[in-house]
């Protein structure tokens, strides 16, 4: 346990799926923070939550939220200002994604797609610089994305590689906008992570192919995202915002 993140507010999305998202809120509850653990799914998100307030004593609570739903968006954010304090760390992690063809792709799937992976972020971002600009302290946002936007959504899935895209577009527009304020805001990318259920359980035979593209001859696993997330996340990136850092092992060089 560390004390560096002590009396700061965190709220990660998508933060219980047994992924990126709960190891890095389980991360920020280890170095002090107090984690405000959200998920679309209700039983989960608790589970979780009293998991890490468990270990980080007290150090998490549970809140429903579907990101793509920007009234409990709003609900959230208020409550979480309202009850513990304003959000001094946001990381937007909570994803979505449908394959297909341009050509069949269902308008509500695409619809779904940007709600989730961009809109709800956006709404997120305006609501919690707001609490951090008002509260005068400095604030960082987390954005978690891929290298998909740079090689055109390869592989039958442009709308997640839109989304995304504008995810790292509103990554530079939040630094920029909330530099005045001491905000700093930058985006971790990356492709295929081992230890989380899209390649180790739904996709396990794509690893192969990735690993022969990667500089390094391996994935980037969980435990490499968390602890990059970690450092843009801390005081010791002070000076770092607007970027996009690419934690994947090389493999976004060979596309």
């Amino acid at each position: 346990m560390s004390d560096a993140l002590q009396g700061r507010i965190a709220l990660v999305t998508g933060a219980a799926g047994g992924g990126i998202g709960q190891a890095l809120a389980t991360r920020l509850a280890a170095d002090g923070a107090t984690v405000v653990v959200t998920d679309s799914h209700a039983k989960r998100v608790v589970a979780v939550a009293d998991s890490i307030a468990d270990t980080y004593g007290g150090r998490a609570v549970a809140k429903q939220l579907d990101v793509g739903d920007r009234d409990q968006i709003v609900e959230v954010v208020e409550w979480v200002g309202r009850e513990l304090g304003p959000i001094s760390i946001l990381v937007n992690n909570a994803a979505y994604n449908i394959m297909g063809p341009i050509f069949d792709y269902d308008p509500a799937d695409w619809d779904r797609v940007l709600a989730v992976n961009l809109s709800g972020p956006w709404m997120l971002s305006k609501l919690a610089m707001t609490q951090m600009r008002d509260a005068r302290t400095p604030g960082v946002i987390l954005n978690v994305s891929t290298y998909a936007p740079d090689v055109g959504g390869e592989g039958i899935e442009a709308p997640y590689a839109v989304s995304k895209g504008g995810l790292n577009t509103l990554t530079r527009a939040c630094a920029h906008e909330g530099g005045p304020f001491g905000i700093r805001v930058n985006t971790l990318s990356m492709g295929m992570v081992t230890g989380t259920r899209f390649i180790d359980a739904l996709h396990p035979d794509m690893k192969e192919g990735e690993i022969k593209k990667s500089p390094l001859g391996r994935l980037a696993t969980v435990e490499d995202v968390v602890d990059a997330g970690a450092f843009l996340i801390s005081d010791s990136s002070g000076a770092i915002t607007g970027e996009i850092v690419n934690i994947a092992a090389g493999i976004h060089m060979r596309y």
